[in-house]
């Protein structure tokens, strides 16, 4: 694969933060069709500096060797996905996320950052296998 390196390609799928467009659909750079996992719309954090439908910021997998010039950033590395996560998610030092199993609140959990950016990391490393 030299050949793409020299010439500036990349081949690899990327982890993204995205918006949605301004029609309200979703980035044509994101990867979809994939049935083993969920490959965007995820870890939705609001913007309200910005207005709907693109007032969210989310994760999702860019094509194998998509344009991203339109998404919000790149995640590049697990460590950096694991900031990410813990930042949006912790306030002040406490853990405002919950997961939930079939909409029982009362049997929410606290979102565990390292636990997502472990699952999301290692289904990126499957979609580049």
């Amino acid at each position: 694969m030299w050949w793409a390196w020299r010439c500036g390609v990349t081949m690899a799928y990327k982890l993204v933060k995205y918006r949605l467009e301004a029609n309200g659909t979703i980035p044509t750079f994101l990867t979809f069709n994939i049935s083993t996992m969920v490959t965007h719309g995820l870890f939705p954090v609001i913007d309200s500096s910005t207005a709907s439908p693109r007032d969210r910021i989310m994760l999702g997998f860019a094509n194998d060797g998509a344009n991203i010039s339109g998404a919000v950033g790149e995640i590049t590395s697990k460590a950096d996905l694991l900031t990410y996560l813990t930042n949006v998610s912790v306030v002040d030092g406490v853990q405002t996320w919950k997961l939930y199993g079939s909409d029982d609140e009362e049997n929410a959990t606290d979102f565990v950052p390292s636990n997502a950016a472990d699952g999301l990391w290692n289904n990126l490393e499957t979609l580049n296998g």
